[in-house]
């Protein structure tokens, strides 16, 4: 763990990734998560996988409607290779599957369904009382600095910790703006604004389903609600459900996490832009 507080301005890196071959890419540290400098948060390379999948088989008029992301690991902050294939294909529907590996060993798969898009004659259906998003995007909310993991809440005001997690990496490289008071050490349900200010690959554009994916791997930050450092708590998996492609940078992530003693824990969101809602996620998570 490394001090969160009194630290000189953050650098970032150009992008999460630099290509260094059709399916190799070196990592850049912005990729590195919360737990420590050299293993990668899942948001960027969740992200890399589905952008290599859609581009190894484009498929026009084509819709990435469900996407689930197994972590076999620590991904560490290094060269990665992908691997992609098409597990099966109708006129209809394809099933993608692809592979992350460091040094010949698998460290994260995939699966992507992709259907043939909804005509445009669909009438437009939402969950009652969900048209919009549920947070109003405000420019006038400021983004989160510094960034603080953990509290003393013994004292009045809650006095920030010096312990907080790795913060230089994938948490600096994303801009956080949240409606409650200190996001991250609140327990509960969570709404956040959140943009990448770096692009996933080095002179690449970015897509908008890959957007999405950089940002779902934080629903699980966004709505805690197992106390830390009591529990452990790690995700082992990242399922996307996207009914609509975002449009613009900023995504909402309305999060939330159930618990059952003696059962598992499961993080859920919903995800949307400034104009509606547009995606689930769920996180399956390892609590200890």
């Amino acid at each position: 763990m490394t001090t969160g507080l009194d630290r000189p301005a953050r650098v970032l890196a150009d992008a999460f990734y630099e290509r260094l071959d059709k399916a190799t890419y070196a990592s850049s540290p912005s990729t590195a998560g919360p737990w420590g400098p050299d293993m990668q948060h899942a948001g960027p390379p969740s992200a890399l996988l589905a952008m290599q999948m859609l581009n190894d088989f484009p498929r026009e008029g084509f819709h990435p409607a469900r996407m689930t992301f197994e972590l076999l690991g620590k991904i560490p902050v290094a060269e990665l290779t992908l691997q992609t294939s098409v597990v099966h294909s109708t006129n209809r529907t394809d099933l993608l599957s692809g592979t992350l590996l460091h040094d010949d060993k698998a460290v994260a798969l995939a699966r992507m369904w992709r259907y043939r898009s909804t005509p445009q004659t669909l009438a437009r259906a939402r969950r009652a009382g969900t048209g919009s998003p549920a947070l109003a995007f405000d420019d006038a909310v400021p983004p989160v600095e510094p960034l603080v993991f953990a509290y003393d809440n013994s004292v009045t005001p809650p006095a920030p910790l010096a312990v907080t997690g790795h913060t230089d990496g994938y948490v600096s490289a994303v801009e956080w703006r949240f409606a409650e008071e200190r996001p991250f050490a609140t327990y509960g349900p969570g709404k956040a604004w959140v943009r990448s200010r770096i692009p996933l690959v080095l002179g690449e554009p970015d897509t908008p389903f890959g957007r999405l994916m950089v940002m779902a791997d934080s629903c699980w930050s966004v709505g805690r609600r197992v106390e830390m450092p009591k529990h452990l708590a790690i995700n082992t998996e990242i399922t996307v459900h996207c009914h609509r492609l975002p449009e613009g940078e900023w995504l909402l992530l309305d999060s939330t996490t159930v618990t059952s003693p003696g059962g598992a824990a499961v993080s859920h969101a919903t995800m949307g832009d400034r104009a509606d809602e547009c995606a689930y996620v769920l996180q399956s998570m390892l609590v200890a």
